[in-house]
């Protein structure tokens, strides 16, 4: 089974970041869990979302304590308190321009402000540079899942959102590339 938790603060898309996640995994074939838990429900309070897929049927309920992946949507959140409980093997992506030794960091917030001309597209464009550090999906079910989560907004920001992740996307295979050399 593949976890994933997913940190940032409200307003920042955690939750929607999670609903993509596992449209994308389901959209590969996999069974797919996603939630989230909210604490004090407002703009800029910390919050929590799970992504939870196996080919199998998933019977696990409840927070994932130790995930696969930590993907972290704002770099100012507490990241020792967020990597509490991770196992050895967990990888980490960080949205920040500041490196964070064996962790992967990528300035999603310049990307999305770039591409999308916002900084509230950061959420997909960490997506998409998960998507490449990973492996575990497809660039092409990310973009189904983006079309299907993402449906109620306009085409071209959609198309802009798919563009910025697809961005991210390139620049973590192109770091993949240099660190294999």
């Amino acid at each position: 089974m593949i976890e994933i938790r997913i940190h940032g603060r409200g307003g920042q898309g955690v939750k929607k970041s999670a609903m993509v996640l596992a449209r994308a995994f389901y959209l590969e074939g996999y069974k797919t869990q996603d939630f989230a838990i909210y604490g004090a429900e407002r703009r800029g309070a910390p919050v929590i979302s799970f992504v939870r897929a196996d080919k199998k049927e998933i019977n696990t309920r409840g927070y994932i304590f130790e995930p696969d992946y930590i993907l972290v949507l704002d770099g100012t959140l507490d990241l020792k308190e967020i990597l509490k409980h991770k196992k050895k093997t967990t990888k980490v992506l960080v949205n920040s321009h500041k490196t964070y030794g064996r962790y992967t960091a990528i300035d999603a917030t310049h990307i999305a402000l770039e591409n999308i001309g916002t900084a509230l597209g950061a959420n997909i464009v960490l997506l998409g540079a998960f998507i490449a550090h990973s492996n575990l999906i497809s660039l092409n079910s990310f973009k189904g899942a983006l079309r299907v989560e993402l449906k109620k907004y306009p085409t071209e920001l959609i198309n802009k959102n798919i563009l910025a992740a697809e961005n991210a996307f390139k620049m973590i295979k192109k770091r993949q590339n240099v660190n294999r050399n």
